[in-house]
């Protein structure tokens, strides 16, 4: 019955799966692009299940990122396909092939234990800690100056498009909330909009777009992030959102 979430770091602290449903689990990853959540939602086809997934659609489109490598380390016979160039030997022996990465395990430990800066719920990691004033302004004022823009990847596209048709399951694509200066300095919207129009025509697959859903600045950690009160918000609103369409 498990629903799953797919996504970079903005599905991890964004998607509260508490406040959306039973039986879900955010499975979002620091640092990875779609070459990750079109991986995990082609290993999540193969299973016999009915229930929705659930993805973070990041605006930026198509990108081939992998974040952290100690993610893909622990189950690295399934996933070293997925890494390329990086694959590494040493990393099928077992103990040693954790070498360099302990700390940022046993941080993570601490984090999940001791809930230090961040509240972990169900795979999600939701910030607590709010930025000054002073220093999200200048995050703002960074982001102004450093606009970003969709990149379309024709082959992550269609291997997307074969992946929704391949199944009957309701897959949601969704697009969480970005702080205002994030949107305002977007350098394609039409484009990105104009891809999201067109598959919002598929069966089973539902476009929700809620990049304009959350305006207050409070709410956010930096301007593509949710902090822990964002998140919920953001994920009540959401499971209306899911509950209409079912």
């Amino acid at each position: 019955n498990e629903v799953p979430i797919f996504g970079s770091s903005r599905a991890q602290g964004s998607y509260f799966p508490e406040f959306i449903g039973d039986d879900v689990f955010n499975y979002g990853i620091d640092g990875v692009g779609s070459n990750i959540w079109l991986f995990f939602l082609e290993q999540e086809l193969k299973k016999d299940k009915s229930s929705d997934i659930i993805i973070n659609f990041d605006l930026s489109g198509f990108g081939d990122y992998l974040g952290s490598l100690s993610n893909y380390i622990p189950n690295y016979s399934v996933t070293k396909k997925i890494i390329g160039k990086k694959e590494n030997f040493a990393y099928n022996i077992p103990g040693i092939k954790y070498y360099g990465f302990y700390e940022y395990y046993f941080k993570s430990f601490l984090n999940d234990k001791f809930k230090v800066t961040k509240i972990t719920q169900n795979g999600g990691v939701f910030e607590t800690n709010n930025l000054l004033e002073k220093k999200f302004n200048t995050l703002i004022s960074r982001r102004v100056n450093n606009p970003d823009l969709f990149v379309y990847n024709t082959h992550a596209a269609k291997k997307f498009d074969r992946l929704v048709k391949s199944t009957k399951r309701k897959i949601f694509l969704v697009v969480a909330p970005y702080h205002y200066s994030y949107l305002s300095s977007f350098q394609n919207t039409e484009m990105v909009d104009n891809y999201l129009n067109e598959i919002d025509n598929s069966e089973n697959l539902i476009v929700i777009d809620l990049r304009n859903e959350i305006v207050n600045k409070n709410l956010f950690f930096n301007t593509t992030h949710l902090n822990y009160n964002g998140a919920i918000s953001f994920s009540k609103i959401l499971k209306k959102k899911i509950d209409s369409y079912l």
